[in-house]
Parts: structure tokens; sequence; C-alpha cells
């Protein structure tokens, strides 16, 4: 596929990214405590002069600062390998692992949660896969990593993708510093109104975390287009004319796949669906429905209710010969 597009960037890579993450971030966090426990050196730790909270941030950032090191190693390489078959735009580049380093501040925060509730290596890995498993592999949802990275991956660093991840990764670290801290509390004549009071703070953690989320996505102050021609963002003009939009406006786009598109058109589909979801985001005048038919789709019908004709139906049909065949 990556071939086939023609195009040197990381849109294959970004399509499979939670799935990889999936795998490699449960790798990086069930030793965090789990392997503790099973040496016995969590009570030697927990004697050090320092807070649970102490504790837990510590271990996060060493878990963090592998994922770092791994990453950095991955932009190197990619970097040279795109440059040598063709000329990628490095602010596209690097905005996308800039994503995948906020994605992951977010997993392995996740997958520190699993960590503290075994002390067993394998059940650890496998509850880091089934936490974060909802977040990664549900793309369509508006609350998993694929909707929130999604800016990235077109260049646009926002406030609002990175509040996502920082505000879930904040929850998740509390979470993990109640859960280290319970052996103060666990045994006592008091511990199951401790244990309600716990649920509750962190029910409203994530309450807090879920309308921060929720208020930068529509007060999104900070995007910053990272594409060396700007492609990602829209122009003083066009702002201006969706500004001035008095009356509700719906846009229907009917859009190939990307898989059946000619090699030339690759990049026109690209910066037409960049440009559709920065209209959808920048006016509430303004809905956008994307809809990603074959021309034997269904929906095809709809689109000829609007007067839009299926042009491979008539004589010569519209399709381009491309390496030896017909696309």
């Amino acid at each position: 596929e990556f071939f086939d597009s023609n195009l040197a960037n990381l849109d294959q890579l970004n399509k499979f990214l939670p799935h990889i993450l999936l795998g490699f971030i449960p790798a990086i966090t069930m030793s965090i405590w789990a392997d503790e426990r099973r040496q016995g050196t969590d009570e030697l730790l927990l004697t050090l002069p320092g807070s649970d909270f102490d504790v837990v941030l510590g271990k996060y950032l060493g878990a963090l600062a592998i994922f770092a090191v791994s990453l950095f190693f991955s932009l190197v390489a990619n970097y040279f390998v795109l440059s040598d078959l063709g000329n990628p735009d490095f602010g596209l580049l690097l905005s996308s692992y800039i994503g995948y380093f906020f994605v992951g501040i977010s997993m392995i925060a996740i997958g520190m949660v699993a960590s503290f509730l075994t002390a067993n290596l394998t059940v650890a890995f496998v509850l880091g896969v089934a936490f974060n498993a909802p977040l990664a592999l549900f793309s369509n949802s508006d609350w998993g990593l694929s909707a929130s990275f999604l800016d990235f991956s077109r260049g646009i660093i926002s406030l609002s993708s990175i509040a996502f991840f920082i505000s879930l990764a904040v929850t998740m670290l509390y979470l993990s510093s109640i859960l280290i801290g319970r052996r103060h509390w666990i045994g006592s004549p008091k511990g199951q109104q401790k244990s309600v009071h716990y649920v509750v703070r962190i029910v409203a953690a994530l309450v807090i975390a879920y309308s921060l989320t929720f208020f930068f996505r529509n007060n999104d102050v900070i995007r910053i287009d990272a594409t060396e021609e700007q492609l990602s963002s829209l122009s003083e003009g066009s702002v201006e004319l969706l500004a001035d939009i008095q009356n509700q406006v719906e846009i229907d786009a009917f859009i190939s796949p990307a898989e059946s598109m000619p090699e030339q058109y690759v990049q026109t589909r690209i910066n037409l669906l960049t440009a559709l979801r920065e209209i959808d985001r920048e006016s509430k005048m303004v809905t956008v429905d994307i809809h990603e038919i074959s021309a034997e789709d269904n929906a095809s019908t709809t689109a000829e209710k609007y007067g839009i004709v299926n042009q491979n139906g008539v004589t010569p049909p519209l399709f381009v010969q491309e390496d030896g065949r017909f696309m």
C-alpha cells in the first residue's frame, strides 16, 4: 500500500500505530510494579524517603524515557528511508512523531495501572493490553486514540489533542498513586469507606479529564500547522468567509476509497479531506458529512440525488491505466 500510494509519508504506519503500540506499551509497563512485587523489592522501595506519588512519577518517567528513545531511533530511521525514496515533508513527519509521543504518554499511564494490580508479569501484560484495547481499537469513536491522533497525522499540533492525552495520563497516574497507597488503609476499620471515597475521586478525575477535552475541542486556541506548505490550515480568506455565514450549511462529500485512487490523485484526496475537516472545525454553522463509497456502493444512489453522476457507467469509463492496470 505504501508503494501504491507513491507518497513519502507515514500514512500506512499511522493506520496500524494503535495495534503496534497495543503490544509494545504493555511490554514496557508490565514490569513497572509487578516485577518489584515478584522480587520482593517493593518493600525496600516504599521505605525510601519519598511519597507514594514520587515513586509512581519516577517509574512513569523511566518508562516514558524508554519509549522516547525508541521513538527517536524510529524517527531517524524513517526519515532517512523516506528521504531516499522521495521528498518527505519533515514538518509532517515531526508532528506525527510528536503525536506518537503523546499517544505513548496516555497508554503508558494506563499500562502502569495494570502493573499495579498484580504481581505476575504475564497477567500485567495481558491487563495492559486489555485496558488499552478500547482506546486503541475503537478507531471510529470520538474518544479513541485515532480520533485524537488525527490532527498530528495531518501535520497539526493542536491543544485539543494534547489535552486529551495529558488529561487521561494524569488521571491514570492519580489512580496508580491510590493503588500504591492503599496499603495504608485497606485493612483498617474504615477501609471500605476509604475505598468508596477513592472510587468517587477517580470518577471525578475522569469527569474533569472529559470536560477539559470537550472544552478544548470546542475552543482549540492553539493549532500549529507544521507542514512545509501549510496544507493543513485554511487561508485567511476562507476563515473570513466561514465567519460571515449566517445560515446552517450542510456539506455532503462523496469520495472514492484511497486504494482505488490513481497515484496522481492520492495527494489531492488527502488535501480535500483535510480542508473539509478544517472547515467543519472552524465554523459551527457548517456540518460536513464524508461518505467513502465505491462505484457499486448503495450510497452512490444518494449521490445521484444531488446531481453527482456515476462516470464509471459511461463509455469510456472514468479509469486511467497505471503500471499496466486500470484504476
